[in-house]
């Protein structure tokens, strides 16, 4: 039980409050309350026991949760409320049912009250039928809530009351569950003659006195490719001379603890390699901190994008990570084979690298092995060509993996022509962009597809580039068709480029996989984009790919970052408004220095007065304060309700077109009213502080955009006329709604279809569109799957319904 706006803690209730409750709402006179509740005939009945000392103290938890007031300043308002016996249904519920999406239990002069979208009216419940209907929850069969609940339900007729409300959208049918292919465990297979010719799995490895070598994967569903390149690299070094030395511990997925009590007990001390990234450098630093703590004769390698590159900060991680013993910097495949040359086991039975042999090798820092200093090596050189190392698919690194793995990463090519401050790509790999071998690429899609791996990961910093990258997808497409695998594409797309990447769209939504454009405009403010290094990459080249996607109808949509320096709050809403104009859905990201940066950088850090977290998040810098920061990310979190999930895509339309109220200015103006929205509209608050988490409105549609309209009326005087009230239905059928039936068809008093499609330049007003219907379906059935199960890393939101004017999205994987 709380306020919808929530002002107030919430107070958990059981049956007994239900009762106390239901006789609360018809009081005057709070000093009758708790005899009144004593009296009460199904209290007698179920709840005697109740002390009246029991009953006042609950009664003071009522008013410090607000439930019992002196005054309601802007009371709820409940019209024409009927008793849930007057609306008796001749069909039959569901043996198995469960409260609809959207249900609230209101409190209301008559009683107890629940919204029915279906009938478009309150009905009435007495404090039984509430504790009926509730005990239901998330999925309860009859015989179940029976069981429960056959106690206090000898006065009511749970079959009549279920069929009733499963009629009236009270209760809804079960969630339909999601039924995903289970992630495939492996071993995998390599059709190809290049496997590598010893086993798969570390049980089958014999403990030969070699030194073993471990690889550390951080995740069980992602193949780990970086550990897998390694892998391929000391294999193929001048045709496997390393393997008479060491021992490499097949890639198998094991958590930090098996690994210790499996292979590490087994095979003893050794060299331990870790690729650190954002998400895998803390577990990786507690292995390699517990691997030390064991046995300091361990040799422990740390590469990767979050392993630092810039001096000093190197510097403080080695002195703040002791158990460290070498970084390295940059491409690692040569490096290690390098490294691995110079290291042995000494007398004593520890690994150990000659410090001067160390000197010679490009490319790391590593502590001396005497006086334990840290030194660096001069920078290495880039590969010459990536097809140097073998492909760690085709090589069977991973066929004896053993996770349950879900993505697979590969590369085409390599490099970034670009130097965006924020971004550690272009600087790590010196801009220049190598591409592997076509026929590798397409090998390793094959090897993908056969090996019924759901998601492909393409890893390059631009795909779309090149002219071949078109061939790539549609051998992805006929891969698909071929295996039923990969059945969803990430990627990261080109920042130049328009035709490619409309044709690479085109062929993965011809051939059924899920995947969408995606542009990395970051942002479009000139000032900031001149702050981080970005101003060759043009914003039009971004407005023309916007629109060949909507003339051809397909999914787009924008990455924008909060809080870049030069970035303000103006400039952020700027870039809102931009993408609601463009009807491209953007997604938002807040912005993290990233140790090989650029921007991290300490001269850069100390120009633009660069401030961060613990967790390297900016919090300040010469453009914004704190305060401007946190403003940016509530103005984000308004977008994401408004027109990200829709709630209030319409209207903002509507107010910009015909009222010259900007989109960004409505929800500045939102941000701002937020203490008087909480007081006097508590369904839109709750749509403001809760929704993006909860994904429901308590208590239904009707009465949230009943109180937009008041909201509108109120903070812009306007009139209460047919084209507000076609653009509010219009919003309100285009969520989703568990309680109706699709497809759904609305009639409208204008043609908000024809209104919404008018050229910019030319629009007339609403009022002035002929009455006409509208349909809205749900094609991902969102109306009807459990909305915790999302899409693999989905750049679309999956909430508004299909219409006429609903923005183009691929097939959820959900609903695939």
């Amino acid at each position: 039980m709380a306020d919808i706006a929530g002002n107030t803690p919430s107070v958990p209730v059981g049956d007994a409050d239900l009762v106390m409750l239901d006789v609360l709402c018809r009081l005057s006179q709070s000093s009758l309350l708790n005899s009144t509740i004593r009296d009460n005939a199904v209290f007698q009945q179920y709840f005697a026991h109740l002390q009246p000392a029991q009953i006042e103290q609950r009664l003071s938890q009522y008013q410090s949760a607000g439930v019992l007031v002196d005054h309601v300043e802007h009371p709820p308002t409940f019209s024409d409320v009927q008793p849930i016996r007057q609306h008796a249904s001749s069909e039959q519920a569901p043996e198995k049912l469960r409260l609809s999406t959207h249900f609230a239990l209101c409190l209301s002069e008559e009683g107890l009250c629940a919204w029915s979208a279906n009938r478009e009216c309150f009905v009435l419940l007495s404090a039984l039928e509430a504790i009926s209907v509730l005990a239901f929850g998330d999925g309860k069969s009859r015989a179940e809530v029976i069981h429960q609940k056959g106690h206090l339900l000898a006065d009511v007729d749970l079959d009549a009351l279920m069929a009733s409300a499963f009629a009236l959208g009270l209760l809804a049918a079960e969630k339909e569950l999601i039924e995903t292919a289970e992630p495939v465990l492996t071993p995998f297979t390599t059709n190809t003659p290049s496997g590598l010719g010893f086993p798969v799995l570390w049980q089958n490895l014999a403990a030969d006195g070699r030194i073993p070598i471990y690889f550390v994967p951080h995740m069980e569903n992602h193949l780990p490719l970086a550990l897998g390149v390694l892998y391929s690299a000391i294999t193929a070094y001048q045709d496997g001379t390393l393997l008479s030395r060491f021992t490499l511990v097949p890639i198998n997925y094991l958590s930090p603890q098996q690994i210790l009590d499996g292979p590490y007990r087994k095979f003893g001390p050794g060299v331990w390699l870790f690729s650190n990234y954002m998400w895998s450098i803390d577990v990786n630093m507690q292995i390699s901190q517990a691997v030390k703590q064991h046995n300091f004769a361990n040799f422990t390698v740390h590469g990767g994008p979050s392993t630092p590159d810039y001096a000093q900060a190197c510097q403080d991680f080695m002195r703040d990570n002791p158990s460290v013993d070498v970084a390295v910097h940059g491409e690692g495949e040569i490096t290690i084979t390098d490294l691995l040359d110079q290291v042995q086991r000494n007398d004593q039975g520890k690994i150990v690298a000659d410090s001067h042999a160390l000197s010679q090798v490009n490319g790391i820092t590593y502590r001396d092995g005497m006086t334990r200093n840290v030194l660096r090596t001069a920078s290495r050189e880039r590969m010459k060509s990536p097809d140097m190392i073998p492909s760690p698919y085709l090589d069977g690194v991973f066929d004896g993996y053993q996770g349950r793995v879900e993505a697979a990463i590969i590369e085409t090519n390599r490099g970034c022509p670009y130097g965006c401050t924020f971004c550690d790509w272009g600087s790590a790999t010196n801009q220049k962009i190598r591409k592997f071998d076509l026929d590798r690429v397409k090998d390793e899609i094959d090897w993908i597809g056969r090996n019924r791996i759901r998601v492909l990961w393409i890893a390059d910093a631009n795909y779309g580039l090149y002219d071949r990258d078109i061939d790539i997808s549609k051998y992805i497409v006929a891969t698909k068709a071929k295996y039923g695998y990969p059945q969803e594409i990430v990627v990261n797309y080109t920042k130049n480029s328009t035709w490619r990447l409309v044709e690479i769209i085109k062929v993965f939504s011809e051939g059924g996989i899920i995947g969408q454009g995606i542009i990395s405009i970051q942002t479009t403010d000139e000032n900031t984009l001149e702050v981080i290094n970005r101003k060759n990459i043009r914003t039009q080249r971004y407005d023309d790919l916007a629109q060949a996607f909507t003339d051809l109808n397909l999914p787009l949509s924008t990455d924008l970052m909060i809080g870049l320096p030069g970035m303000t709050v103006a400039s952020f809403t700027a870039d809102l408004q931009r993408y609601i104009d463009m009807d491209v859905s953007v997604k938002a990201y807040p912005t993290q220095l990233l140790p090989n940066s650029p921007m991290a950088e300490p001269g850069y850090m100390e120009k633009y007065q660069i401030k961060a977290d613990e967790h390297n998040y900016l919090t300040s810098t010469y453009s914004y304060t704190e305060d401007d920061l946190a403003r940016m990310k509530m103005l984000h979190e308004i977008y994401v309700m408004a027109d990200g999930y829709g709630l209030l895509r319409y209207i903002m339309r509507y107010l910009q077109w015909e009222h010259d109220i900007p989109a960004g200015q409505f929800m500045t103006d939102l941000l701002d009213d937020m203490t008087s929205i909480n007081q006097k509209f508590p369904a839109l608050a709750w749509a403001l502080r809760f929704f993006n988490q909860d994904k429901s409105m308590p208590s239904g549609w009707e009465r949230f955009y009943a109180q937009l309209k008041a909201y509108l009326l109120q903070r812009y005087n306007l009139a209460d006329d047919s084209g507000l009230k076609t653009v509010l239905i219009v919003n309100r059928y285009a969520m989703p709604d568990d309680a109706l039936q699709y497809p759904k068809t609305v009639v409208l008093e204008h043609d908000f279809v024809s209104y919404f499609h008018q050229a910019h330049a030319a629009r007339n007003p609403l009022q002035e569109f002929a009455p006409t219907t509208m349909q809205f379906s749900d094609p991902n059935k969102l109306a009807s799957i459990d909305l915790d199960a999302a899409q693999y890393d989905s750049h679309q939101y999956f909430w508004e319904l299909h219409s006429a004017v609903a923005r183009p999205k691929s097939i959820a994987d959900f609903a695939a």
